[in-house]
């Protein structure tokens, strides 16, 4: 939405300078975030109270995200460790209470249970007891809270309660934070709107593209929601001398780009091109049109990876600008008169390698 609106206010003429709404709006963001505070303090108190007053192994939230199942915040017993119970929700009964939203599942001994004793969460997770209850937000299922245990064990109809009761104040709080979420996105839009309305200097008069001030302000608004979402972004680099016929060329690269897409002028006849939620296949498609159309210009390009630990905290793209300009060093350098060559260069994923997500605020 930032970006749409961004860019169709780059493709109009200047407009009349925004008014008061704008400190209205930032006025109302902090009145919101001191009335509702870091729910952190909330989710490590009320999973950790579910593990010592239930006697279980663990407490976990676990949320299904277009990327999967994938558990976000959890607690464990005194010398128990965050095992396949807790991070693979996809293969434990999460699934199931998501089917049936309206009822909490409710295990004593799944390995004794005909319906559970072949399930994976017993044999894979070595899960006995389970009781889970639907994470709600904005009056859909979004997730599962849940306890574990590798024990049989009866909950009684008070301890049922006790969960199903944290279930809807950790959803209602995620629904806040989702609420505070896109008042904060809302902000960032139109900042990034006014500020394209009111100066001029974030225009590169060369191209007449976005350039690097430009830049700065878009990471502010895109960033943090992509890492939020563990969404990758493409990015890719080239340059090229800038002429008449090279600049119609990009103007028309520039316009046919999806709105959240942004084609950057870095100055020096250098250019950089973002495509967020964007996969290296999907970029290569796009690309090579690009190449036809720009003409035999050798490319760099890599991924900015949120679920990795190099790129999660970089907010500013340096570790991933500067794979993408390695990339295009070795496209100049393998370049041939038939071939324009694009170069990926990409991170590798070991377990190591892979961030800390359970921390998403």
């Amino acid at each position: 939405m930032a970006e749409n609106q961004a860019k169709s206010t780059y493709r109009r003429a200047r407009v009349r300078k925004a008014g008061g709404p704008r400190s209205h709006l930032h006025a109302l963001g902090e009145l919101v975030d001191h009335s509702f505070p870091d729910p952190t303090r909330l989710f490590d108190h009320g999973l950790a109270l579910m593990v010592q007053e239930l006697g279980v192994d663990h407490a976990v939230m676990s949320r299904l995200t277009d990327l999967g199942w994938e558990a976000f915040w959890w607690a464990t017993a005194p010398g128990i460790e965050a095992d396949l119970a807790v991070h693979e929700p996809t293969h434990s009964f999460c699934p199931h209470v998501l089917e049936h939203p309206d009822r909490t599942l409710m295990i004593r001994d799944a390995a004794t249970s005909p319906t559970w004793k072949d399930h994976r969460a017993v044999q894979i997770q070595g899960i006995k007891a389970y009781l889970g209850a639907g994470l709600y937000q904005s009056g859909r299922i979004i997730g599962v809270l849940s306890v574990t245990s590798q024990k049989p064990k009866a909950f009684s109809r008070a301890e049922v309660a006790m969960v199903k009761a944290l279930a809807n104040l950790f959803g209602k709080t995620l629904e806040v934070e989702q609420l505070k979420h896109e008042l904060r996105m809302t902000r960032d839009a139109l900042d990034l709107t006014t500020a394209v309305v009111e100066d001029s200097a974030l225009e590169a008069p060369a191209s007449r593209l976005p350039n690097l001030h430009y830049l700065n302000i878009w990471l502010k608004a895109n960033l943090f929601l992509a890492r939020r979402r563990g969404e990758a972004i493409a990015l890719v680099q080239w340059s090229m001398p800038l002429n008449q016929k090279s600049q119609r060329n990009l103007r028309e690269v520039f316009e046919a780009l999806r709105g959240e897409d942004l084609l950057v002028d870095m100055g020096r006849e250098a250019f950089l091109l973002l495509l967020p939620r964007t996969t290296q296949e999907g970029a290569q498609i796009l690309l090579e049109r690009i190449q036809k159309k720009l003409g035999p210009v050798p490319m760099g390009a890599t991924l900015w990876n949120p679920l990795h630990r190099t790129d999660r905290d970089d907010l500013t793209l340096k570790a991933s600008l500067k794979r993408a300009d390695l990339a295009l060093q070795r496209s100049r350098e393998i370049r041939t008169k038939r071939e324009l060559p694009l170069v990926w260069d990409l991170l590798i994923m070991n377990p190591e390698d892979q961030a800390d997500i359970t921390k998403s605020w």
